[in-house]
């Protein structure tokens, strides 16, 4: 709470406008004018080299803040024959398909699919 009340005396416009329009940047991959004419759509009148400004000034800490803090990845379930039983085998991968874990169980239920989620987030 500091470091906001910090910003809004040094800065002509409140820490919530300069929050927003640098998330506007970062999220939805937009250029600084492009913020320039959100913003103004939303009532706040700023020039896009402010907001390039605010962009080098505060990007790293607004982006940390505002990163998912879940890895992205996909979960595939598959019902395979391995050593002569049916197995449902659990294969977690990235947006690059590479194979994060794997996991396979005797039964399809929800505690064995929450163990597999909860090994997967702890070893990646």
């Amino acid at each position: 709470m500091a470091i906001k009340e910090r910003i809004d005396k040094q800065h002509r416009y409140p820490w919530a406008v300069i929050e927003t329009a640098v998330q506007f940047y970062f999220q939805n991959n937009m250029t600084f004018r492009s913020v320039s004419e959100k913003m103004l759509a939303h009532g706040v009148e700023v020039s896009h080299k402010t907001i390039y400004e605010w962009v080098q000034k505060f990007g790293d800490k607004i982006e940390k803040k505002n990163r998912k803090r879940i890895p992205n990845y996909e979960v595939e379930e598959s019902y395979i024959k391995c050593n002569g039983s049916w197995k449902y085998m659990y294969r977690a991968c990235d947006r690059h398909d590479a194979t994060l874990s794997i996991c396979m169980r005797d039964k399809k239920n929800l505690s064995s699919a929450k163990s597999f989620f909860k090994k997967s987030l702890e070893i990646n």
